[in-house]
């Protein structure tokens, strides 16, 4: 797992939201009984994972649009980026 600033806003965001957070290695059957999946970068903010495939077995997450949680946690990001939401956690800096 890479540090990022949108990585640490997203763990930030989770926990703020009520949502438990755990960062370190997960075996394969965790993520397979998971019920939506996300990846996360400067660039793309969230984006959902629609399917993990291990040995044989294939998990499928949702019905191809983004889950829920995902979904929050987008919103609640780029709202704050843009303004919308207030920056709680002050994140945003005016440039001179």
């Amino acid at each position: 797992i890479l540090p990022g600033i949108t990585r640490d806003s997203i763990i930030q965001l989770a926990r703020h939201l009520g949502y438990e957070v755990v960062e370190g290695k997960i075996a394969a059957d965790f993520a397979m009984r998971a019920d939506e999946a996300f990846c996360c970068g400067t660039a793309a903010v969230i984006s959902p994972i629609g399917s993990i495939t291990h040995g044989e077995d294939k998990k499928v997450y949702g019905d191809g649009a983004p889950g829920s949680i995902t979904v929050q946690l987008y919103d609640a990001l780029t709202g704050i980026q843009n303004e919308t939401e207030e920056d709680i956690f002050g994140w945003l800096h005016p440039l001179p």
